[in-house]
């Protein structure tokens, strides 16, 4: 889907970061520390699939399942600069 307004390369990727954070979220409603879910190991993930020549689209599928973020090929992109 074309944007309709020019988007800042380091908006898109403050915004991304911000609903990524949100998603995954952290720890449970007692504060015990469950499996890890953060933004940083999220995009540790995503750094080493580039790495090894994984696709968007597994890299996205791998989001989803480990993570519940339903990211587009263009978000996941604008993480892994």
């Amino acid at each position: 889907m074309p944007l309709k307004e020019p988007v800042i390369q380091g908006t898109l990727a403050k915004s991304l970061c911000q609903k990524m954070a949100r998603t995954l979220g952290g720890g449970n409603e007692h504060g015990k520390d469950t499996e890890d879910r953060s933004l940083v190991k999220a995009l540790n993930v995503l750094k080493e699939m580039k790495a090894a020549g994984r696709t968007w689209q597994e890299m996205g599928e791998r989001m989803e399942q480990e993570f519940g973020a339903s990211l587009e090929k263009d978000q996941l992109k604008a993480l892994v600069r």
